[in-house]
């Protein structure tokens, strides 16, 4: 069962039909910052921008795909960056920047439906030229330009030239061109998985279950080198001290001028300074914006935390299921693999989603803000069932014209349901109103569905009717009570319906 979410994130309500999906696109993209960032830094590998990045990439692209609604990838960014704050609190500013670059990208090329290809080419070669970029300015800021000076010497040393060559801006050139690439193939990748995917499926690739298990402990690592800090602060603010005695002139440089040196002890001021300054301050603001946003996205948090644990459950075991491949082979299957069973319920984009349900408790409204949002329209058609003091009645929705639905003193060929009587050609009426409606284009609302529809009667058999109809050019609005959903489901058989909490999402 698809359910249309709301959440707000800056008071803009957000809406997609498939949770299932969206969550578990955020629950990969959170373990592959968390769980495979990890593992490339801790293996000190220098392409962790590239393959980090790329995956980010292909999830910000399935998110756009399978949930195509404004305000999901910026939402779901949000999310991402939330538990990378509570599972990687010492992860500096600048994974974040990347982070959050990606996902507003991905939120601004993506509002363009017709333009899915392109979007990715542009999300994948941006996001990872951003990448490259960021790693050469870092380098900048920590080495200062004697870095780029120090290696345009050394190769034009070894290379003895008569003229010099700036190999550094040479190799930084080289070094975003390789991103840049990277990230066009990423991007034609993604423009192309979806379909791959739906064909994987159809291939009858394994199907692996995976079920929430549950919810992880998110226990951030504490840090127990307190004495290693101190002395690095002392060491930090002696260099300070010296460098700008050396820089001012005040007395004898004490510091040596050798532009090597030079380099070391800047990097080692710069890198302390962030250590213990700016890194903190930027992470302080940076967390307090996103604790303000965890108590937002509380329920959206504990949808992915739960989710976590199957995920990785379901990534070991495609893992071990693609063991008769070796090497990049065997990747390639598990992603294959992994991508099949996390998606395996996801409807395409492009299909048409007919029925509608607006659910709630009894008496919040939905008949009545219904009532207002049909009066807007002219392409809306059905029954209503409004209460007009005190006196429930049935009102046909394109002439505004009102009947009693209660059966009067007396009458004898009526409806119980609990206390209310209702009378049967009340009924027949408005049957024959929404047999009238079911042709026309726009919308058909029948209010409501609910316990006499389940044993039979009142509108079950209109319903069946126009559910077998199966047009087009008309979207189905049923009205059930909070609670009766999926029995309405089971019984009239409706599948992928979308479910709704208020009228503000039918446009």
């Amino acid at each position: 069962m698809n359910i249309l979410l709301h959440y707000k994130m800056d008071k803009q309500p957000i809406t997609t039909s498939n949770p299932m999906i969206y969550y578990r696109l955020i629950a990969l993209w959170v373990l592959n910052e968390a769980m495979l960032g990890g593992i490339i830094h801790g293996f000190k590998l220098p392409v962790s921008g590239l393959i980090v990045g790329s995956c980010a990439v292909i999830c910000i692209c399935l998110i756009a795909w399978y949930v195509p609604v404004k305000g999901a990838i910026i939402k779901a960014t949000i999310i991402v960056a939330i538990f990378k704050m509570m599972l990687s609190p010492q992860a500096p500013p600048p994974a974040y920047i990347a982070v959050f670059f990606q996902g507003l990208m991905g939120e601004l090329l993506f509002r363009k439906k017709g333009f899915f290809q392109l979007s990715c080419f542009l999300l994948a070669g941006l996001s990872l030229l951003e990448s490259g970029l960021q790693r050469i300015l870092v380098l900048t800021i920590i080495y200062g330009k004697d870095l780029w000076i120090v290696i345009n010497d050394f190769i034009n040393g070894l290379t003895k030239q008569k003229i010099a060559t700036n190999y550094s801006l040479l190799i930084g050139i080289t070094y975003l061109l390789v991103h840049l690439i990277t990230g066009l193939l990423v991007g034609w990748l993604a423009s192309v998985l979806p379909k791959r995917i739906e064909a994987w499926r159809i291939e009858g690739i394994n199907k692996i279950t995976i079920t929430r298990n549950d919810p992880i402990a998110i226990s951030p690592k504490t840090n127990r080198k307190k004495g290693l800090k101190r002395g690095l602060l002392i060491v930090w603010i002696i260099l300070v001290i010296l460098y700008v005695q050396s820089e001012f002139r005040i007395g004898t440089p004490l510091l040596p001028s050798h532009i090597s040196l030079r380099i070391l002890i800047r990097s080692l001021i710069i890198i302390l300074a962030w250590i213990f300054i700016v890194g903190p301050l930027l992470k302080q603001l940076l967390h307090y914006w996103l604790q303000k946003k965890k108590t937002r996205s509380g329920k959206e948090i504990q949808e992915v935390i739960q989710l976590l644990p199957a995920t990785q459950q379901l990534i070991v075991q495609c893992w071990r299921s693609s063991a008769t491949k070796k090497g990049w082979k065997r990747v390639g299957a598990a992603a294959k693999l992994i991508l099949v069973n996390s998606l395996a319920t996801a409807p395409s984009s492009e299909e048409n989603r007919d029925v509608y349900i607006l659910t709630g408790q009894v008496q919040t409204g939905k008949t009545s803000s219904l009532v207002s949002w049909s009066e807007k329209r002219k392409d809306v058609f059905g029954i209503l069932t409004p209460v007009v003091n005190n006196k429930r009645m049935f009102m046909d929705v394109q002439t505004r014209e009102r009947f009693p639905m209660e059966a009067k003193e007396g009458e004898t060929n009526v409806l119980s349901v609990g206390k209310f009587v209702f009378s049967k050609t009340s009924f027949d009426r408005a049957v024959e109103v929404i047999q009238k409606a079911s042709h026309e284009e726009g919308w058909l609302i029948i209010d409501e569905v609910g316990p006499m529809e389940l044993r039979g009667e009142g509108f079950a058999e209109i319903i069946t009717k126009v559910l077998d109809l199966k047009s087009d050019n008309q979207n189905l609005l049923l009205i059930v009570r909070e609670g009766l959903v999926q029995k309405v489901l089971d019984i009239f058989r409706i599948k992928d319906p979308v479910v709704i909490y208020n009228t503000s999402t039918l446009g």
